[in-house]
């Protein structure tokens, strides 16, 4: 009887024990899953159209030469980026370096001969006032003293033509100087050279041109869009701009009245909020254009990596209190990386946008941190 009691009593302690564990196991559960989660969002949202721009100089700065010379040098090549005053082009300067040579030594003869005139001239004038008395002492002719006026008046003449001579010198030796600073060609703005016209050993002349320049900022996105879409732009509304990679933004400035009967297109204009590398400035350089076609509306949105498909259908899951909830939605407009949600979701939801792809109704899941 005793026997019988203990073998119950033990069996009694392991069974209890086997409940408990199974009770224990069922209770913790699999380990909760990690997610990327995010918020559903009403945002504004316009129609948008896409398009290919071109970048076009709204005044490109035109660079000439001021004077007659061979090119010795290009400093820069299409679509380089130069600073204001940077040398474009060095030309030949040896002519010119040869006439300040020689304008400077003439003008020195001339200082030193008016030096001369003018000691002569003092000269002159004591001989004179010396002869006037002597005539009226009748000690001279008149004939002697017209002599000394007459001498007089020829020293003066001279002392006239040469200061006549060293001015024109003058003149002519800073238009020289000045032409040798033409000879280092420098740039009137900072910007892009969109434009060379010249290269070594050509001969420019006097407003020849030599380079075009895209002053920075002073260019803008050109488009052509179908006239019914391009009644439907506004002016300043904001354009989404695209090259390889790269984002850019931009305005509508400006909507061309007149149709292209041809091609059933109307211009379009852009001006660009950001700056442009300088890889990108080229007149002529293209772009891809989002713009806006209509009144904007707001619109639910979630990304698109929310979406699951099953079959035919899209579903997104939820985060709810640490459990995935698996939601059918009716999708609408594609904006960019979001999608937006017709039905299905709410605003301010969580939507698992990472790790959903082997989830399943009900799993617990946890929000990943950031690091």
């Amino acid at each position: 009887m005793k026997l019988i009691s203990s073998v119950l009593f033990f069996a009694t302690i392991l069974f209890t024990s086997h409940t408990y564990a199974q009770s224990y196991s069922q209770k913790k559960g699999p380990r909760a899953t990690l997610v990327d989660v995010a918020k559903a969002e009403i945002v504004d949202v316009a129609e948008k159209t896409s398009a290919i721009g071109r970048l076009v100089a709204l005044n490109p700065i035109i660079v000439s030469s001021k004077i007659n010379q061979e090119v010795l040098k290009t400093h820069f090549k299409i679509g380089d980026e130069v600073k204001k005053n940077d040398i474009l082009f060095t030309l030949d300067s040896k002519d010119v370096r040869r006439n300040i040579k020689r304008i400077t030594e003439e003008i020195k003869y001339e200082e030193e001969t008016l030096n001369f005139l003018n000691e002569k001239l003092r000269l002159r004038i004591s001989k004179l006032n010396n002869a006037k008395k002597l005539r009226t002492q009748n000690i001279i002719t008149q004939d002697s003293l017209d002599s000394v006026e007459i001498a007089l008046i020829q020293n003066r003449q001279e002392i006239v033509q040469r200061s006549y001579n060293i001015k024109k010198l003058r003149i002519s030796l800073e238009e020289n100087k000045e032409n040798l600073s033409f000879t280092k060609v420098l740039s009137p703005v900072s910007g892009n050279i969109i434009d060379i016209q010249s290269q070594v050993g050509a001969i420019t002349s006097k407003g020849k041109v030599l380079a075009s320049i895209l002053e920075n900022g002073l260019y803008e996105i050109e488009t052509d869009l179908r006239s019914d879409l391009a009644s439907r732009v506004k002016i300043g509304s904001t354009v989404d701009v695209f090259n390889n990679n790269k984002k850019f933004k931009g305005k509508i400035r400006g909507i061309v009245n007149s149709e292209n009967i041809r091609t059933g297109t109307r211009k379009i204009r852009i001006t660009l909020s950001d700056s442009l590398p300088k890889n990108l400035s080229a007149s002529g350089t293209r772009f891809s254009l989002d713009i806006a076609v209509g009144n904007s509306s707001k619109r639910l949105l979630i990304p698109k990596d929310a979406l699951t498909p099953e079959g035919e259908k899209q579903v997104v899951y939820l985060f709810e209190n640490g459990i995935a909830k698996k939601i059918l939605v009716q999708t609408g407009v594609s904006v960019g990386n979001n999608i937006e949600i017709i039905r299905g979701v709410k605003e301010e939801q969580l939507v698992v946008i990472k790790g959903n792809e082997n989830l399943r109704p009900n799993l617990p899941i946890k929000i990943k941190k950031n690091k």
